[in-house]
């Protein structure tokens, strides 16, 4: 008996995870030569301020769901304000999701995600899916801060330049 207990015991004990420590994300983006690009392949493009950050677990469409295949990504609820392109409308909350967040005591990060300042508001050219948060279409060169003028500028080194008539519909 004893020595199934102390089996029992050292599986369980072989269960438990390593708090601490950081996990770094790389992703592979496309990249677009011009705003016109990102206008065309984006299914939504909105201004919006993202808020209510919450860490969730991403799974693979295809293949298990599990904790191993899982990415940890940060979701916001993104105020719509205005619609360049697409099916929201002002006043709607979007969800958007970026890579990285904190699970369990560990940090996920992604080198090049520039994550949202909350409160903040941007100019978004998003991916949306339905059943799961929109995602940037990169991580640069989709967000812009919307300056005080009505401007927007780059998150990151990013060198497209965004300006009205940009987001002007055909």
């Amino acid at each position: 008996m004893l020595a199934v207990a102390v089996v029992v015991l050292l599986a369980v004990a072989g269960c438990g995870r390593v708090f601490g420590g950081r996990v770094v994300y790389e992703g592979d983006y496309p990249r677009y030569q011009s705003v016109a690009e990102l206008m065309e392949r984006a299914t939504l493009v909105v201004e919006a301020t993202p808020a209510n950050p919450r860490f969730e677990k991403l799974y693979p469409t295809d293949g298990p769901k599990t904790d191993d295949t899982a990415v940890v990504v940060t979701v916001y609820d993104a105020t719509v304000t205005r619609v360049h392109k697409g099916s929201a409308r002002p006043g709607d909350v979007v969800q958007v999701k970026q890579m990285g967040g904190e699970m369990g005591g560990v940090v996920y990060e992604s080198a090049e995600e520039v994550p949202f300042r909350t409160g903040t508001a941007y100019l978004l050219f998003l991916e949306t899916y339905p059943d799961s948060p929109a995602s940037l279409l990169n991580p640069d060169q989709a967000q812009y801060e919307i300056d005080p003028a009505g401007g927007y500028q780059p998150v990151s080194d990013n060198t497209l330049t965004v300006t009205a008539a940009d987001l002007e519909k055909p």
